[in-house]
């Protein structure tokens, strides 16, 4: 019982994503965008902060908060993977000291650029999860200036990348997207620091905690993207399914009569199967006769024996709306003169048997 529902459950939501129109580009197709936010400064700010140097007090204020910005471009590989790049303005950091103890400022700016595999997952019409998971090379341009003196670095270093977010899809080129990004380990201070040959806290005095100083980068960006050759996405035609049942009359009723025979039921349940594997279908009865008769009564014959065809297989399911009923009476014979030279009426009425049929025509998509 539990696997089955655990099947069904799948089944359902496969079926619900097949249905949901993803916001995501088309397949093989580019886009680029813009995005601005606002980023934090996270994890380890306190270590570059100026403290006082008989107790290691805090004596300067940290302000972890800037604007972020940015351009992107991808490449929709498949309906719900894309490569991503990226060059950013990834955000800014500062403590500054008080007043009364020198009034010095520290600064890290982040910027470079990024490279990531992109995965969408649709929700709703039109609306897509995604995330992002890569790598980013980053320039970080460190600026000390402690009494009266400034000092300037700078670092360039491969940092993890990851990011999360919504997109919506605007219009078929437009989308926009809210993403929150986490960058890890931007930069180190101490590395920058030991290569300038003027550092400030210079080689034997490496103490100093703030050398140590790699934070993370957070933010949250609104983006705008416009996605090249995003055209009516190319309707693919339903496979037409056709197909034709010719029953003879001989077999499915008895002669000038309109009654099924007990054996004919079974017959026309299998084509009712085969009827009903075909989506949305339209069915035409059509009833012949042979040229044995007038023409009045071979033409009432054969619409009878076309309407009790169909009336059958309404019985069975399909749908009254769907089905016609046709006779046709002695036209269109199959026999064509090879009867012409028959002697005797028993002997006519057996070489006229393929004549004497009922045809039913199925039509609709696979």
């Amino acid at each position: 019982m539990k696997k089955t529902t655990i099947a069904l459950a799948v089944t359902g939501l496969v079926a619900t994503v097949a249905t949901v129109v993803q916001a995501a580009p088309q397949a093989n197709t580019f886009y680029v965008g813009a995005k601005a936010g606002w980023a934090s400064v996270r994890h380890g700010l306190n270590q570059y902060q100026y403290r006082d140097e008989s107790d290691g007090a805090v004596i300067g204020k940290a302000k972890i908060n800037s604007e972020a910005y940015g351009v992107f471009g991808g490449y929709q590989i498949t309906d719900h993977f894309a490569v991503e790049a990226g060059y950013e303005f990834f955000g800014r950091g500062k403590v500054k000291e008080f007043k009364e103890f020198g009034d010095g400022e520290k600064r890290i700016t982040a910027h470079g650029s990024s490279l990531s595999l992109k995965a969408s997952y649709p929700v709703l019409d039109n609306l897509d999860l995604y995330a992002r998971a890569g790598a980013a090379l980053i320039r970080v341009d460190y600026k000390d200036t402690t009494y009266g003196e400034t000092h300037k670095f700078n670092d360039l270093k491969v940092s993890p990348v990851f990011a999360g977010g919504l997109e919506y899809a605007i219009l078929p080129e437009l989308a926009l997207r809210l993403e929150y990004q986490w960058v890890a380990r931007v930069g180190n201070f101490g590395k920058a620091e030991r290569k300038k040959a003027d550092a400030y806290y210079g080689p034997n005095n490496y103490d100093e905690p703030d050398v140590r100083y790699s934070p993370d980068i957070g933010s949250l960006s609104l983006g705008l993207s416009y996605r090249f050759g995003q055209g009516a996405a190319p309707v693919v035609a339903p496979e037409v399914a056709t197909k034709v049942f010719t029953l003879k009359s001989d077999v499915t009723f008895a002669f000038g009569k309109a009654n099924l025979k007990p054996n004919a039921k079974a017959t026309l349940d299998g084509i009712y199967s085969e009827i009903a594997k075909v989506n949305k279908p339209s069915v035409a009865v059509s009833g012949y006769t042979d040229r044995i008769g007038s023409d009045a009564f071979n033409q009432k014959l054969s619409q009878k024996r076309a309407e009790t065809v169909a009336n059958y297989l309404v019985s069975k399911g399909v749908a009254q709306d769907t089905i016609s009923a046709t006779g046709y009476g002695k036209a269109n014979p199959v026999t064509g003169n090879q009867c012409d030279a028959v002697k005797g009426r028993k002997a006519l009425i057996a070489c006229l048997a393929d004549d004497r049929r009922v045809e039913i025509a199925v039509n609709g998509n696979k």
